[in-house]
């Protein structure tokens, strides 16, 4: 009986067919990351919407918005932040009643309470989620104590800074500050009962809430993180529970190194305060986060109807600014954004 002819693969054979497996595999691993951001960014979307709701709800039963409340300069007083507020209207309420409103966010007693991790408030596809907000006032002169509180990527307006105006970028509208009203002004200030009827410049051309992920670590154009230390490198801003996680526009450098400038999101979650102690020689006890997401070409953002819109990080600050003003009287048309 005659023995069969058996012929296997070649050497060469079996590195094309590797070659060739390893060229389909390139080919589909962009389009996998895509669909992946694609379903973190709808998560994001759908965490946002939420939060439009509850601020509105918020504003049916109360006859007011969401505001921080937050006295000036350093204080024991107590400071409570827009979204410790609005806890009840997305089903946190548990966590809301074990809050103590007659002590500061960073005390012993709402430790349990400010350390919840709320996935409302974060999107996946920011980058140290699972990093704790500290507090920069402390009675002993320390720069900043960690692990105090957890964090949000989305964080209410308050208006735009005066650096923009003149000198500066010559917007119009940034004469003032962030402490007082005027045509500065965003829909959610802090220590104001401010209400819908507020907002002239209309509800669907106004951001209520911003996305500024990632704080308080500092992160710079393209996702770059600018120091792992934050002791030495920090953003003040990113517990859900702080009113300094509140967001004003300042712009930045394109490199995002530079506060103020002409980029207005994507270029830098905020401005690095480094180990300066607290207050901090211009923002006193303000926050300093910047509009900020790590969805490719822009960022997500609450209008006041409670829309969420994307906007690119192309967009002027000047068209920026004007969405943030809640009464600037500037006329805008969605193709400008």
């Amino acid at each position: 009986m005659m023995g069969r002819n058996r012929r296997g693969f070649t050497l060469i054979e079996l590195l094309v067919v590797i070659a060739i497996i390893a060229v389909l595999i390139s080919l589909l691993l962009p389009a996998v990351q895509a669909a992946r951001e694609a379903a973190r960014r709808s998560q994001c979307v759908n965490n946002l919407k939420q939060l439009g709701i509850a601020l509105h709800n918020f504003h049916d039963v109360n006859s007011n918005l969401p505001s921080s409340d937050r006295p000036a300069g350093a204080t024991t007083a107590p400071r409570i932040a827009g979204l410790t507020f609005m806890l009840p209207y997305f089903e946190q309420t548990q966590v809301y009643n074990a809050y103590n409103q007659e002590l500061n966010w960073s005390a012993p007693m709402n430790s349990t309470s400010v350390k919840a991790k709320i996935n409302v408030f974060l999107c996946p596809s920011a980058q140290q989620t699972e990093v704790l907000d500290g507090d920069p006032q402390l009675l002993d002169g320390s720069p900043w104590a960690a692990n105090v509180a957890a964090v949000t990527h989305y964080s209410p307006t308050i208006g735009i800074d005066r650096r923009l105006g003149n000198p500066g970028l010559g917007l119009v509208g940034a004469a003032g500050d962030t402490l007082t009203v005027g045509p500065w002004t965003g829909m959610l200030p802090k220590n104001v009962k401010s209400t819908l009827a507020h907002v002239s410049d209309g509800l669907s051309n106004t951001i209520a809430v911003a996305e500024s992920a990632s704080r308080p670590y500092v992160f710079r154009k393209g996702g770059r993180q600018a120091g792992s230390n934050l002791l030495t490198n920090r953003v003040n801003a990113g517990g859900w529970c702080r009113p300094a996680s509140d967001f004003s526009v300042d712009g930045s450098s394109h490199d995002g190194s530079v506060i103020p400038g002409p980029c207005p999101l994507n270029c830098t979650n905020g401005e690095d305060i480094g180990s300066q102690s607290f207050p901090y020689p211009y923002y006193g006890s303000e926050g300093t986060g910047e509009a900020f997401g790590f969805h490719p070409g822009g960022a997500n953002f609450v209008f006041g109807d409670g829309s969420v819109k994307f906007l690119k990080e192309t967009i002027s600050i000047r068209i920026f600014a004007s969405l943030v003003t809640r009464a600037g009287a500037e006329i805008l048309s969605s193709d400008q954004y």
